[in-house]
């Protein structure tokens, strides 16, 4: 039984303009605070290797694999030994409002045995994470 961790926001942006943001890695530094650092040519089954802030302002490496990279939909995945132990997948997903505004959906979605443990003892700083890089993005594609 699988389990999810997710923000989304409403911004106040055409669907192009937060898209480009969000695939212009070489930028989150300047606006993503929970994964300030990712490095990727974002085709489907390269790394992408992130630097995530969890806890406080200690970065973790983490290294992932593109999943899906088509328009308006980004995703990367990892798993923790055989896939039945634990997986993950991240997408991040954009949808037009119609009105020259944009929804913007985070969400991991976690399978496996040690699912449990790990959303117990990550889950609220994940969310958090999540939602800090929801505004984020929010914030720099209004500017």
């Amino acid at each position: 039984m699988g389990k999810c961790v997710r923000a989304e926001i409403t911004i106040d942006a055409p669907i192009d303009r937060v898209w480009q943001i969000l695939v212009d890695l070489d930028l989150y530094p300047q606006w993503n605070p929970f994964t300030p650092s990712v490095e990727s040519s974002l085709e489907i089954g390269e790394a992408v290797v992130m630097d995530v802030r969890l806890v406080g302002d200690r970065l973790m490496r983490r290294v992932e694999y593109v999943t899906r990279n088509e328009p308006y939909i980004l995703g990367w995945e990892m798993q923790m030994g055989p896939r039945f132990l634990l997986h993950a997948e991240r997408c991040q997903v954009l949808t037009a409002q119609g009105d020259g505004r944009t929804h913007y959906l985070s969400e991991d979605r976690f399978t496996g045995w040690l699912t449990p443990l790990v959303v117990g003892l990550l889950g609220g700083a994940m969310r958090r994470g999540f939602g800090d890089c929801a505004w984020g993005l929010k914030k720099r594609a209004e500017s």
